[in-house]
């Protein structure tokens, strides 16, 4: 028998054959997946965004009825049979890159652990999103915002400390479902935000802020958990209940031409804070923006200084 060669060659050190731990079905290969997630400590939003995700993904072959075994999908089944169906559909392309970004971390995933000896996402690129225009809020509509939750209720308070802290901190809105009692740092005057991917970071409130806040934990008062908003049942208030009590009041005070949500009052705080002189790297601090390209959108959208500079330098201007 001859003696076999010693030296392996790039077909040996990358083998044809299925890995040894295959997965043979989507739902193992998830719990696989946000098992690892969870003893990496990644935050429960986000194991939340990639369960969501990873199920939208599969009810989409499921209703086309082509097999969701990780082993079986393509890089065509992914084109044809998610981005042009879901394009059809007419589903915006953020929603179908939040689908893209949650599928290509799993395979990235069971191709490192050996699983799968191939990513069929490897040439997927993400669909080229339109960039929009962020409406934010007027002073006067927040001013009419303001004046529509019942000062004499607990709702009413709750409401208002709700809107006056997206507008003083300009947190998103699961970070203000995450917040509690222990996050108010009395003494300093900051808030603990507990931000995307485990972040932290303190972010400032003044006197007006730290009045109303006082006001409102004073009626909460003591109770079994630490959430620091809660509903009229006492447990913990909900994003969604955020949204509609904000949806209800942009109603009431006659809102139409932008959207009253949480997300509006973070862009209209990037907006003023702009406006008074906010630097950049002071703006990304306090958002918590991991990079500085959205805080430039910000600049760039709601500067005075550039549209001064405008003024002075406008073809129109200087030709009459």
């Amino acid at each position: 028998m001859a003696r076999r060669k010693n030296a392996l060659d790039q077909t040996d050190l990358l083998p044809n054959h299925a890995p040894i731990y295959a997965v043979d079905d989507w739902d193992s290969a998830v719990d696989l997946f946000l098992r690892d997630g969870k003893i990496r400590n990644i935050s429960k939003h986000t194991i939340g965004f990639y369960r969501q995700e990873l199920g939208k993904f599969k009810r989409i072959l499921d209703e086309q009825k082509i097999s969701t075994d990780p082993n079986k999908i393509t890089e065509e089944i992914i084109k044809t049979n998610v981005i042009l169906y879901l394009l059809d559909d007419e589903q915006k392309a953020t929603s179908i890159n939040c689908v893209l970004r949650a599928i290509r971390t799993l395979f990235n995933f069971l191709v490192k652990e050996s699983y799968l000896l191939r990513s069929p996402m490897t040439r997927v690129k993400l669909l080229s999103q339109k960039n929009t225009i962020i409406k934010a809020f007027s002073t006067e509509q927040i001013h009419r915002l303001f004046a529509q939750p019942d000062q004499k209720t607990f709702v009413g308070v709750r409401d208002l400390t709700i809107m006056m802290i997206f507008m003083e901190t300009g947190i998103r809105l699961r970070e203000l479902e995450d917040l509690t009692l222990d996050d108010i740092v009395w003494r300093e005057g900051t808030v603990l935000v507990n931000g995307k991917n485990n972040s932290q970071r303190l972010v400032p409130i003044q006197a007006l802020m730290k009045k109303q806040l006082s006001k409102y934990v004073a009626l909460r008062g003591q109770l079994e958990h630490n959430s620091l908003f809660v509903t009229i049942d006492n447990t913990p208030i909900t994003k969604r209940q955020v949204q509609e009590q904000i949806a209800f009041y942009g109603r009431r005070a006659g809102l139409t031409d932008v959207r009253c949500s949480p997300h509006t009052f973070r862009h209209t705080f990037a907006k003023m804070s702009v406006q008074n002189g906010a630097d950049v790297f002071a703006l990304q601090a306090v958002l918590g923006h991991a990079t500085l390209d959205q805080v430039r959108t910000y600049v760039n959208l709601f500067s005075y200084e550039i549209h001064n500079k405008h003024r002075k330098f406008s073809p129109i201007e200087k030709m009459f």
